[in-house]
């Protein structure tokens, strides 16, 4: 499965057990780890995936936060 559809299904099935943080993956992701308290292993077998899957679901997410490069032209090597 890819990480597309995997967060598509994860968040599906959040939708009939609701955890009132809000239903996009992302949301779900931060929720289950810093609010319910889950490890990485926990997580993964709440969701019956593999900790590799969880692992590349976790870095989308991180990549999706990082800010769009600005490069400096001015920058003079030292």
């Amino acid at each position: 499965m890819n990480i597309k559809n995997t967060r598509n299904e994860i968040e599906d099935q959040y939708k009939n057990n609701p955890t009132g943080c809000g239903g996009t993956f992302d949301e779900l992701l931060c929720w289950e780890i810093h609010s319910n308290g889950m490890t990485f292993v926990w997580l993964s077998e709440k969701w019956g995936i593999s900790l590799s899957m969880l692992g590349e679901l976790i870095k989308d997410h991180c990549e999706g936060l990082e800010p769009l490069p600005k490069v400096n032209h001015e920058y003079l090597k030292p």
